[in-house]
C-alpha cells in the first residue's frame, strides 16, 4: 500500500480532517488532493509531520509495520507509550527546519537499512 493510501486510511478510521492536517504541513488542501488523485506520496520533508498529527509511527506509515511488531510486543505497553509519549514531547519541541532534518535523517537510515 504506498504511503497517500495509507494516511487516508489512517484518516478514515479516526475520523481526521484533511483541512487540519494540510494547515499542520502549511500546504493547501488542493496540494493532498493532488498527492490523492495521482496516488503519489508526498515529499519526505512531510512525513514526520504527518506522523505527528495522525499519531503514528514513521515505521507504521512506511508499511514497516511487521518488522517491528516483535520488538513493539516484547514493550511493557505503559513503558512503550510512556517513551512514545516522551519523543513525541521532544520532537514537537522542534523547528520545522530541525524537523524537517531528523526526518531525512530518518529517511536516509531507511534507504541504508534496505539495502
Amino acid at each position: 500500500m504506498s504511503i497517500i493510501n495509507r494516511i487516508i486510511q489512517i484518516m478514515d478510521k479516526k475520523h481526521l480532517n484533511q483541512s487540519e492536517l494540510c494547515n499542520k504541513l502549511g500546504i493547501r488542501d488542493s496540494t493532498f488532493s493532488t498527492w490523492k488523485t495521482r496516488g503519489t506520496d508526498p515529499p519526505a520533508k512531510y512525513i514526520l509531520l504527518i506522523c505527528e498529527y495522525l499519531n503514528v509511527s514513521a515505521d507504521y506509515l512506511l508499511g514497516k509495520e511487521e518488522k517491528n511488531t516483535n520488538i513493539i510486543n516484547s514493550y511493557n505497553e505503559k513503558q512503550f507509550d510512556e517513551t512514545i509519549k516522551q519523543v513525541s514531547e521532544a520532537f514537537s519541541k522542534l523547528s520545522f527546519s530541525d524537523k524537517t532534518k531528523v526526518m531525512s535523517l530518518i529517511a536516509e537510515l531507511s534507504e541504508k537499512n534496505e539495502k
